[in-house]
């Protein structure tokens, strides 16, 4: 197998071929004048097992151009099979229709992965469970959460730790965690202002989190506001330190900077997103061997 890797994740790509002691492909990315991307694979890759690795992040529509037009360039050089590994897929966020007249996003993208030429696909935990189901390869939907309980048991003293999930909507999620770790979960309550549109974390229940570590724990963070109210609130109600565990960190805008002065004590988030800057309060664990274990059942 060799590697190959678009422009959004290089330093993920790297890791991962050095973590299973592949060759990466040469693959020259550029702009022609009219602002079209231009792709040349500069390498003889007939016959060839190949990985593309490419994160569908910010600029979401080039990075996913970008995908398509290497996949394509590899069919016609002749490679044997192109198997994918998206570790943020853009658009899986959209992945139903709130009012008529929207399209299903998430699906469309996976049509336009599944009608390129690849013949598996790995993603990473993906907002929906059933997102796996729009693709019509194969498709491994990994867990980035065995890294964030080993952090966990590394980090935190579990006796005095509990388990939160910033909204309703991720309490499944927190709950698996929870369990793994055997510590406490309990649930942030949140309203909207029908007005403003504003949400704010309104009670805790489920346990108390008076002098003890919290543990907000979700698959991804898009602006931070949610937490950011979360946190605020478990302060209120006591807690010692407030930690926010995250597989996808979108960080938007200037909600780094945010986070960075807010009551979140640290945040842990993978490379699932390759960010040029970021919080201090930012620590980072590596997908890599994560993904090569489960890449090396394919070479």
């Amino acid at each position: 197998m060799k590697l190959i890797s678009g422009s959004s994740n290089q330093q993920l790509a790297n890791q991962l071929a050095e973590t299973l002691g592949i060759e990466q492909i040469p693959v020259e990315i550029s702009h022609f004048g009219n602002g079209e991307k231009r792709v040349w694979i500069k390498e003889v890759v007939k016959g060839e097992n190949i990985a593309l690795v490419q994160s569908f992040s910010d600029p979401t529509d080039e990075h996913i151009i970008e995908f398509l037009l290497i996949s394509d360039a590899l069919e016609r050089l002749g490679a044997r099979h192109v198997n994918a590994i998206i570790p943020w897929m853009g658009y899986s966020l959209q992945d139903k229709v709130f009012r008529e007249g929207e399209p299903i996003a998430a699906k469309v993208v996976a049509n336009l992965v599944s009608n390129s030429y690849i013949k598996r696909a790995i993603v990473l935990d993906l907002h929906n469970t059933s997102t796996p189901g729009f693709f019509s390869v194969p498709t491994m939907h990994l867990s980035a959460i065995k890294l964030f309980v080993e952090y966990a048991k590394e980090n935190f003293n579990l006796t005095q730790t509990v388990v939160a999930s910033p909204d309703f909507g991720g309490l499944k999620r927190a709950r698996v965690f929870a369990d793994l770790l055997e510590t406490e979960l309990v649930n942030i309550d949140k309203e909207r202002n029908v007005t403003t549109g504003e949400v704010s974390a309104v009670s805790v229940t489920g346990g108390s989190v008076a002098g003890k570590a919290v543990l907000l724990f979700d698959d991804c963070v898009v602006s931070g506001s949610t937490v950011m109210e979360a946190a605020k609130l478990l302060k209120k109600q006591g807690a010692e330190s407030v930690h926010f565990l995250v597989t996808h960190g979108l960080f938007v805008g200037d909600s780094a900077q945010k986070l960075e002065t807010s009551e979140v004590d640290s945040i842990v988030t993978t490379n699932s997103i390759f960010h040029s800057k970021k919080s201090d309060k930012i620590h980072t664990l590596n997908l890599a061997p994560l993904l090569a274990e489960e890449l090396s059942d394919w070479m």
